[in-house]
């Protein structure tokens, strides 16, 4: 409403009271001063309109400048931070993509050295322990009192100690390299899902910095107010602490390895000294053996001599033997020939008295020659068992002499210890 407007000239009505209802009349005529006065009311009124419609555009454009100056430092803040976000999502990418690829050629390096562990262990399983103990079969094919517990024996069983301890180290890397591989394979995982969801956030980021309100097709605003679940601090300690697991367990990979390598190197070692002790001791066993070997034969060459030189005596002692018998029998011949003389002519004259002697004498001559015969047929029959004994030590040796330089070394020639 306007001030000091006079309703009753302007409505053309005329009010009897307050609560009476208006009372049609005939227009009445306005004065001049009433038409002046309508005149400038109304002027006054579309003045006064004017000036407030000039001021609300005057304030709307200020309001449009200061929405758009508003909405475009909004826009440009929004920018940068998206910048930075997607310069940070990239910095963390290439962390991510560096412990990625380091992890990846330790997870390599991890596998090569587990092959290198199962080759250890093969060779421990199939060769070290298979040629042990069919060494120590082997040598239980020995005769006689060659099957004794040698040095060879004590050397092999070592061995075999040796080697059972060396499989229970490589068992005990082979448990700690496979839980290794899963801990950095676990990590790995950890850093994929990270980088998955980094790069699809960083795709985010990037389509966002390429929309421009001029745009027709902006998409759908659907999900603009669903809420954050995560802090920044969050996100990067999350990331952080997904880079420093995967550190730790690539030290750890390292350590490992250098464990493995050390492992390795002191298992050959220690084979390779066990295996040349061993070796040293069957030299010396067949050297030994040998040795024996050749006195045996050595005496039995003698022994076989002494048989022919005993068995040529007893041949000369029963050529002799028969003329004793001879004799004997001659003199018995002449004795009993003087028997058969006449008369006083049966003297015990000096024939008949040397005949008596010659007869003792060849008595005692053959008992004599049958004795000496009797000891070289016992002496026959002892170098004989001898002999016999000579040939079945040698037998033995060379059945020993077959196990170990035969046997049980063409065996160990194999047995090469390296690195793995």
């Amino acid at each position: 409403m306007l001030p000091n407007m006079r309703t009753r000239r302007i409505t053309g009505l005329h009010l009897t009271g307050t609560s009476a209802c208006p009372i049609s009349k005939i227009p009445p005529k306005y004065s001049n001063d009433d038409w002046d006065y309508n005149n400038k009311i109304k002027f006054r009124i579309t003045c006064d309109q004017e000036r407030l419609a000039e001021r609300i555009v005057e304030d709307s454009r200020r309001v449009v400048d200061d929405v758009n100056d508003t909405t475009r430092n909004w826009q440009r803040e929004v920018e940068h931070h998206l910048r930075e976000r997607a310069s940070e999502i990239r910095f963390l990418c290439d962390e991510l993509n560096k412990q990625k690829k380091t992890a990846l050629l330790e997870d390599e390096a991890l596998t090569t050295y587990r092959n290198r562990i199962l080759n250890a262990i093969g060779f421990l399983k199939e060769k070290s322990l298979n040629i042990c103990q069919r060494c120590l079969v082997l040598r239980e094919g020995r005769l006689a009192v060659d099957l004794c517990e040698d040095d060879v024996d004590l050397n092999l069983r070592r061995e075999l100690k040796v080697i059972k301890g060396c499989q229970g180290l490589m068992d005990k890397a082979l448990k700690e390299t496979n839980e290794q591989m899963r801990k950095l394979r676990a990590a790995m995982y950890l850093l994929d899902k990270d980088l998955a969801q980094k790069d699809k956030s960083l795709l985010i980021d990037e389509k966002n910095l390429k929309l421009r309100d001029s745009q027709h097709d902006l998409g759908s605003s659907d999900n603009a107010n669903q809420p954050c679940l995560y802090t920044l601090g969050e996100w990067q300690q999350k990331t952080y602490l997904n880079i420093e697991s995967n550190g730790k367990e690539l030290n750890s990979a390292s350590q490992l390895r250098a464990y493995i390598d050390l492992i390795l190197c002191q298992v050959c070692e220690d084979m390779q000294n066990q295996t040349d002790r061993t070796n040293e001791a069957f030299d010396r066993r067949i050297t030994e053996v040998k040795h024996i070997k050749k006195c045996l034969e050595n005496k039995h060459n003698d022994t076989m001599n002494h048989i022919i030189e005993v068995q040529r005596n007893i041949q000369l002692l029963e050529a002799e033997m028969s003329d004793k018998n001879r004799a004997h029998q001659l003199c018995l011949t002449r004795l009993s020939n003087r028997a058969a003389r006449p008369g006083l002519e049966m003297t015990c004259d000096e024939v008949q008295q040397s005949l008596y002697n010659e007869l003792d004498a060849l008595k005692a001559s053959i008992c004599r020659l049958q004795q000496k015969i009797r000891e070289n047929k016992a002496s026959l029959r002892y170098l004989m068992h001898v002999q016999v004994m000579q040939e079945e030590e040698i037998n033995i040796k060379n059945n020993s002499i077959k196990i170990d330089e035969v046997d049980c070394m063409t065996l160990r020639q194999c047995l090469k210890y390296q690195s793995f």
